[in-house]
């Protein structure tokens, strides 16, 4: 087992619960991932596992340190429905498990029951539209699927039911008019977009419609006639950096 720290381009606040149940007096953490303006470090109790059962990872939640904000398991390649339903009891308030590469509805299903506040996936290049529907059901505040590299309207409509407040797709290197305007259903505060290469006057004028906060794109990536438009018309979004590019 290895403790590490693990930088972040995001803001944890740590309020101190008094009065409460013993669980309730853990260091609650509550994740503002939607406000990328300085850098502060992110510790876990992180674990260089390679393969992973049920009950190994009955053990590891039991071993959950007070007050460690994550759950890191960079190394695990893939795990099982069961693996899954046991790793979703983690006291931590992140679940981060980019090692995956694949995983098939019934872990998504079981995944999306962690009761934490961030779930990443940054490993998955590819989802089903079951497996998008299980994921967008995760009850906590930011979900981070940046391993996807294209999507299309139908799992962008799909992981735009997402109601937590932050929704990051930042491997997506391109997306035409449908699939932004899908995404601009997603109600949350923060949209991660920050892989797309070149944003058009086109896809401009849909994410223009979107009542979010914050959108991460990189602004070279808007042409002149985007910047245009962007600067015309009123929008309730700022532009805001790589939110998860050192995490």
């Amino acid at each position: 087992m290895e403790h590490r720290s693990v930088p972040a381009q995001t803001i944890w606040i740590l309020e101190k619960v008094e009065g409460v149940s013993t669980q309730m007096k853990r260091i609650q953490m509550i994740v503002i991932a939607w406000i990328a303006c300085w850098t502060f470090v992110v510790s876990g109790q992180e674990y260089e596992l390679e393969v992973l059962t049920a009950a190994r990872a009955v053990r590891l939640v039991a071993e959950s340190e007070e007050g460690a904000e994550n759950l890191i398991l960079p190394n695990v390649s893939s795990i099982d429905a069961k693996t899954a339903k046991e790793l979703a009891q983690a006291p931590q308030s992140g679940l981060l498990l980019d090692g995956l590469s694949s995983i098939d509805e019934g872990t998504a299903h079981e995944l999306a029951g962690f009761s934490g506040f961030v779930l990443t996936l940054n490993g998955i290049t590819s989802v089903s539209p079951g497996v998008a529907r299980e994921l967008s059901t995760f009850k906590g505040r930011a979900l981070v699927l940046n391993g996807l590299s294209t999507i299309n309207k139908d799992l962008a409509a799909d992981l735009a039911e997402f109601k937590g407040q932050a929704l990051f797709l930042d491997g997506l290197t391109q997306v035409n008019t449908e699939v932004a305007g899908e995404l601009t259903a997603f109600e949350g505060t923060c949209l991660g977009l920050y892989g797309l290469k070149i944003i058009t006057e086109e896809v401009v004028c849909v994410l223009i419609t979107w009542q979010g906060e914050k959108l991460s794109v990189r602004k070279e990536g808007l042409t002149k006639e985007a910047r245009d438009i962007m600067n015309e018309h009123t929008h309730s979004w700022e532009v805001i950096g790589d939110v998860w590019a050192s995490f």
